[in-house]
């Protein structure tokens, strides 16, 4: 018969060693070190980080009927969402695009009642190659004849080549070895001789991997080019992944998650240690001791391999682990008292190849007369620029917008950036990157379960990995897997 509050036959319960999986466990709003000889907490599932990933699993948990607490070290939820105010409007400092595909992130904002709109795309994009700046309206860049000839026939080989790949394996594609071990920066040197093409191509993995093209491998940037439908849904703006923003901020639904599950959800406790045995789980945090019959994970890789595990993790896992890093971005939201540049016939849209930042996009609020602009450091700039004081980034900011718009965008009304690698529970963004030869070599422990430990989180996606949409998707996975376990 089962119980009220676990779903959980009684003999599934005590054969997977749940007990008192109705005990209480400790508020939102806390979170301090556990005293000495603390008495554990017992639920059906621990899941620790609450992201979008973390709180999607906790939520299904519990609608199939089981117990669950979500760990979080930070003293917020949302992972690499996060809101902000610049000139009094929300805004998200992290993640915060949707595309029309990306169903699980849709299906949410509807189920939660928060509205999107579309991307801001009227005017003149502004494309600086090799020196050369362009103007144009659309998608595709304005390159010579013989150069867009090229770009794509490049794309189309990227494309051709993720068509073939099984997401969830791809060191399984035919010719995988060699496409980890060539980074995308010597294949570029090899596939064409045009300069505006390998260089939009270094901006084109600089900002979707938000490391420079010399450090991810062609088979690491197959699984999320795949997964994201292609390389055109990924660069396309309308009709893309950058297609509508929310109104109010994307990060209100982690907010309203969490709400949602109340006193289940503990802020300011980080993990320090999981210890599994045939019977279950334990899992040390600074906020207390929780015991369960699983654990769910849903920290990056690199991050989750700063938790103590006992038995230590299989060497494979380990490794990857150590493989796989977080890319660098700093994102920028400026103000200003109205979006001149849409004056001046200017989308706000900027694609460059040589500046601290190389890429921008309209960020004006619908309903005010107030202008803003988002921007990023990624791969090379950021890492160039973390060091440095948010006073020498802002001047460098308006520096390049000001090449760009005018001399206006050098008298913002209100300046705002997320250094996204100095935060100490995420350490960069968007998404943990495999270094070359990383996927082959240890690929497969990428997803699978240790033991009773499950791994969720968008970089173990199959859709979207490396959006909402992604992380998301990995927690539903994991919650059912999670319930087939718990329901033998």
């Amino acid at each position: 018969m089962k119980t009220p509050r676990s779903g959980l036959d009684r003999r599934a319960a005590l054969g997977l060693g749940v007990l008192g999986a109705t005990a209480a466990v400790a508020t939102r709003s806390q979170g301090q070190v556990a005293p000495s000889g603390a008495q554990p907490r017992a639920v059906d599932v621990v899941v620790v980080g609450a992201g979008f990933a973390g709180l999607t699993v906790a939520r299904n948990l519990r609608k199939a009927g089981a117990s669950v607490v979500v760990l979080e070290a930070d003293d917020r939820v949302g992972g690499r969402t996060k809101a902000g105010r610049v000139a009094g409007q929300v805004v998200d400092l992290g993640g915060q695009w949707v595309g029309p595909k990306q169903r699980h992130l849709l299906a949410l904002a509807a189920e939660l009642g928060v509205k999107s709109s579309p991307q801001y795309v009227d005017g003149k994009n502004i494309l600086d190659l090799v020196g050369k700046e362009l103007r144009y309206e659309g998608e595709i860049p304005p390159l010579e004849p013989k150069d867009l000839e090229e770009f794509a026939r490049l794309t189309a080989e990227v494309d051709g080549l993720a068509a073939k790949l099984d997401i969830a394996a791809p060191w399984k594609l035919e010719g995988a070895s060699a496409l980890d071990h060539q980074t995308v920066e010597s294949w570029l040197q090899s596939a064409t001789t045009s300069e505006p093409v390998r260089s939009f191509f270094r901006v084109f993995t600089r900002a979707l991997f938000c490391v420079e093209p010399g450090q991810i491998s062609m088979l690491g940037l197959l699984p999320m080019t795949a997964a994201a439908g292609g390389t055109g849904p990924m660069l396309a703006t309308r009709g893309g992944s950058q297609d509508a923003v929310f109104a109010g901020s994307v990060w209100q639904m982690a907010d309203r998650m969490a709400s949602a599950l109340g006193d289940a959800v503990v802020l300011n406790a980080p993990v320090r240690s999981i210890t599994q045995t045939e019977r279950g789980v334990t899992v040390t945090s600074e906020a207390g001791v929780w015991t369960g019959a699983l654990a769910v994970v849903t920290a990056p890789p690199p991050m989750a391999a700063r938790i103590h595990y006992t038995p230590p993790m299989p060497p494979q896992r380990d490794a990857l682990t150590q493989h796989m890093a977080m890319g660098d971005v700093i994102k920028v939201h400026v103000a200003y008292a109205t979006p001149f540049w849409r004056d001046k016939g200017l989308s706000g849209q900027i694609f460059s190849d040589h500046g601290a930042t190389c890429l921008w996009f309209d960020m004006a609020h619908p309903g005010t007369k107030l202008g803003g602009l988002v921007g990023f450091f990624v791969g090379g700039g950021a890492q160039t620029w973390v060091e440095r004081t948010p006073e020498e980034r802002r001047a460098r900011v308006l520096q390049e917008l000001a090449g760009y718009l005018g001399p206006e965008a050098r008298t913002p009304i209100d300046y705002a950036e997320q250094v996204w690698a100095a935060q100490p529970w995420q350490r960069g963004g968007y998404v943990a990157v495999p270094a070359p030869g990383a996927l082959t070599a240890y690929g497969p422990a990428l997803r699978g379960p240790v033991g009773r430990i499950h791994w969720a989180g968008t970089e173990t996606a199959d859709v979207y990995i490396g959006y909402i949409d992604g992380a998301i998707s990995s927690g539903e996975r994991v919650a059912a897997d999670c319930v087939k376990r718990l329901r033998p």
